[in-house]
């Protein structure tokens, strides 16, 4: 999670303030484009870090699937 907050605090916001301010400029050069590039591969990093994240929550707090079972199984417990 501090990777993500990390990337989202140094990469994504003051890239999407200088590509607003730019976009409202009219500046769509190269390097708007390749910031804009930067910018969406730091959120598909994001967003593989929070789903994984996500994953791992529900793994440990039994919710999750652990692996594919080959038939459904009755839960311990649930009677």
């Amino acid at each position: 999670m501090q990777l993500a907050a990390t990337n989202g605090m140094l990469v994504l916001q003051p890239s999407a303030w200088v590509l607003a301010s730019w976009a409202n400029a009219g500046r769509f050069d190269a390097v708007f484009y390749t910031l804009q590039g930067v910018e969406l591969l730091a959120g598909v990093v994001n967003w593989t870090l929070l789903t994984l994240n996500t994953r791992d929550g529900l793994r440990m707090a039994g919710r999750g699937r652990v692996g594919r079972p080959s038939k459904a199984q009755p839960r311990l417990g649930a009677e």
